[in-house]
């Protein structure tokens, strides 16, 4: 069985997310949270791919079975999810596959004190396998792992409520800062959060023109953006100020500003955290290093990369600072402190999409500039991410062993005189060369991908770079 947690939640191919896996996985997570953070109550959402609610009904049947009053809140993003469960004190588990292949899908879980953490995970995954051991609940299952028979189980419908208290979260902190005149275009696509942060968006007075809707699941990446001229050319046919998406779930923001510009996750994290007046930031080592020149913060932590790695170190934060957040090349923000604006933000230590996209239009808003003026005024180092598919982790590892070997040698074929000022293997393998020039290696946590990161002075610079590794990486898979 190749069902595995990633870098945050279980991850697999939707083959392999049978009933028997999905209720399996569910019991299991269970009889961990049971001991740690018990709760009578589960919050339960999905995302918009083909293969959701069929996870959803076997995830539904394993918390009913075990004595869980389930509160389905339908489709919806992840952190609306993980905010109403907060909110309940509620266990919550999110069906979604993030951002990857339409083919795979996942189980996001969450305790009553917030997403699960790696040894959470780890203890979670050795009740898992000691059930499948043990055949638990075999009469359940048919020789395919599908349930024998159908049963009708009991649920009650939070849809409206969780939706509700998700917007009120956001239009209570900004109430004090207008959106009226601010033409936003949002790229609909199949995302979890496209009809949520619309209206989120409308309420707080934008003009929201909305393109791209599809039925289909659709794949968006926010660290490796495809649709890029598109988007450029709705800026300009609309005369927008700023396009917003997320990826499938929506706990990642996709920013693009007037000039048609990516704003990379980092850099949007940046804004957000200045905006909001963050004393400490925890964030992964494959971020900008830019922030470092960000006077304003008075502690930076770089961690592995995934949000649990994220939230552990903010939770170490708080015992030292009174206002605390993270974020990541995605462009998840972290909240970990309740901030006071016009009210009190309270914090949602997860991966939230909405609250950096609407920070870096109200610091527009604020400044009486544009988005695009907005990300000028940060630290001129850029960034650039390219991902390559189809990867097997056994070929991913080849990829880093032969670089880490040899890591100027790598290197020069993209910059020939270039010499490895520092080597960094905390997650992956990233190599700082004396020019300050940058190239990160990883393989992803999640699917059979691989990707790099590179970091210079220029973005065409950056740009340039991983085009050109990308071109190494795809040779050496090949």
């Amino acid at each position: 069985m190749a069902l595995k947690f990633g870098t945050s939640g279980v991850r697999g191919l939707v083959t392999e997310f049978t009933d028997r896996e999905a209720y399996l996985l569910t019991v299991a997570f269970l009889q961990h949270a049971d001991v740690v953070s018990p709760s009578k109550t589960v919050a339960l959402g999905m995302d918009l791919r083909e293969s959701s609610p069929k996870i959803l009904n076997a995830v539904q049947r394993a918390l009913t079975d075990n004595g869980k009053t389930v509160q389905y809140c339908g489709v919806l993003p992840t952190p609306a999810l993980a905010y109403f469960s907060a909110e309940k004190s509620s266990m919550a588990v999110m069906i979604t596959g993030s951002h990857i292949p339409a083919d795979r899908n996942g189980i996001k879980f969450y305790l009553t004190s917030g997403e699960t953490l790696k040894h959470d995970d780890e203890k979670i995954f050795a009740n898992y396998e000691r059930l499948q051991k043990e055949n638990f609940k075999k009469e359940l299952f048919g020789n395919k792992g599908e349930f024998l028979q159908d049963t009708a189980t009991s649920k009650v419908d939070c849809t409206e409520e969780a939706t509700f208290m998700f917007t009120k979260r956001y239009v209570d902190t900004f109430a004090d800062i207008s959106f009226q005149g601010v033409k936003v275009i949002f790229y609909e696509h199949s995302s979890a959060a496209r009809k949520l942060f619309v209206s989120i968006l409308e309420k707080l007075g934008a003009h929201v023109i909305r393109l791209g809707h599809s039925d289909k699941f659709i794949p968006v990446d926010t660290e490796a953006v495809e649709s890029l001229d598109l988007f450029k050319k709705w800026i300009d046919e609309h005369g927008a100020d700023i396009l917003v998406s997320t990826d499938g779930d929506g706990d990642r923001p996709l920013v693009v500003d007037n000039k048609g510009r990516l704003v990379q996750g980092d850099k949007l994290g940046i804004i957000c955290a200045q905006f909001l007046g963050i004393e400490a930031v925890a964030l992964p080592i494959s971020c900008n290093s830019g922030i470092s020149e960000v006077s304003s913060f008075k502690k930076i932590n770089f961690t592995k990369i995934g949000s649990p790695y994220v939230v552990e170190a903010l939770n170490n934060l708080n015992s030292q600072f009174k206002s605390v957040a993270g974020f990541e090349a995605n462009g998840g923000f972290i909240l970990s402190s309740p901030i006071e604006r016009v009210g009190v933000l309270k914090p949602l230590p997860t991966r939230d999409s909405v609250l950096p996209a609407l920070t870096i239009i109200a610091a527009a808003k604020k400044q009486n500039s544009s988005t695009a003026e907005v990300v000028d005024k940060l630290p001129s180092r850029f960034t650039s991410s390219v991902l390559a598919k189809n990867c097997p982790l056994e070929k991913s590892q080849k990829i880093l062993q032969s670089a880490g070997a040899a890591p100027e040698e790598f290197i020069k074929q993209f910059i020939p005189d270039a010499k490895v000022q520092s080597v960094n293997t905390l997650d992956g393998l990233r190599m700082t060369t004396d020019k300050n020039k940058v190239i990160h290696l990883r393989p992803s946590g999640n699917a059979p991908e691989f990707r790099c990161y590179t970091e210079s002075e220029t973005q065409a610079d950056a740009d340039k770079l991983s085009s050109a590794a990308l071109g190494k990486i795809l040779e050496m898979i090949q």
